[in-house]
């Protein structure tokens, strides 16, 4: 399933030079043969990488594997495309990546087949405790309600906010500056096609798998 490329080399030597090494800052632990294609989580298939190494070497694991593995592989970079955890600050700009995800795309069959296995599934009382304690220490989910005044706050900001439009990109501006962004092209009101059932069966997908490696 791996083909012997340049980029198999590159993602070698990023897990060679990790495992002879002992990080002292912000790190994260890699499956060398990844957890989808097999792999365990002993020692031997394990390796401590930066933020910024955990992303390229499951870049490039895209780019030397194939068939049915490769979309396997695909999924997990998807998904570590919007990992987000304390300490990580590793922002991603990378037009390959963008075309990465954009290549993982489900059939009809997958995501019934998907939507079959969670059917009927709920969270264990364990999972609910953790997932309780990790929105516990988040600063932006302490239980408390939202006061009347900051919601007043909030809605006298997007009233001053409009959305408008450009080949298929939008962005919400003050209005003040609705003229400027029309004079260079821009239509009022929000790009939503995207927004199709499969994007939001997706992004429920991968919503809950973060919150899932949260809880653990």
């Amino acid at each position: 399933m791996f083909i012997k490329n340049k980029y198999k080399i590159w993602h070698d030597n990023i897990i060679t030079n990790g495992k002879s090494r002992v990080l002292d800052c912000y790190k994260e632990k890699h499956h060398i043969l990844p957890r989808c294609l097999g792999g365990k989580d002993n020692k031997e298939n394990l390796v401590e990488l930066t933020a910024k190494e955990h992303f390229i070497v499951h870049m490039l694991l895209c780019k030397f594997t194939f068939g049915l593995a490769r979309r396997s592989v695909l999924y997990a970079f998807k998904a570590m495309s919007y990992l987000k955890t304390n300490g990580r600050d590793y922002k991603i700009h990378s037009r390959v990546a963008s075309k990465l995800r954009a290549e993982l795309k489900f059939s009809k069959e997958h995501i019934k087949n998907l939507s079959k296995s969670h059917k009927g599934k709920k969270a264990s009382k364990e999972t609910r405790l953790k997932m309780s304690k990790v929105h516990k220490g988040n600063k932006y989910c302490l239980g408390k309600k939202t006061s009347k005044e900051t919601k007043q706050k909030l809605s006298e900001i997007r009233k001053q906010l409009i959305w408008v439009t450009k080949d298929n990109k939008s962005k919400r501006i003050n209005k003040d500056d609705m003229q400027k962004y029309i004079h260079i092209g821009y239509k009022l009101g929000r790009d939503t096609k995207y927004l199709t059932k499969e994007y939001s069966f997706i992004m429920s997908k991968l919503t809950q798998a973060y919150w899932d490696r949260r809880a653990s």
